[in-house]
């Protein structure tokens, strides 16, 4: 894994993670910061997993990215779904 496919994840999962927490109304129940976090964590564990299936991390492209996109955008979505509904079951 190069350092460039490193760079990739972390700004798509920032990225991702600004624009989820913007887009979805749950997301006033987490913070700005773990809206981020989620979201670069997601997209390294999708890197992660594409390397770990012998798929060479340089040759992601696109569809790479758009996988990233996809696994944050989820991830961050779930998180501050189940924070709202924790927070409106007190």
């Amino acid at each position: 894994m190069t350092v460039s496919v490193l760079v990739s994840a972390i700004v798509v999962g920032l990225f991702t993670g600004a624009l989820g927490r913007l887009a979805v109304p749950a997301c006033d129940a987490i913070p700005r910061w773990l809206a981020m976090v989620l979201g670069v964590t997601a997209a390294m564990l999708v890197t992660i997993l594409a390397v770990l299936s012998g798929i060479d991390a340089r040759s992601l492209g696109l569809p790479g990215v758009l996988a990233q996109a996809g696994c944050a955008t989820l991830t961050v979505i779930l998180v501050a779904t189940a924070a709202d509904r924790r927070q409106s079951s007190r």
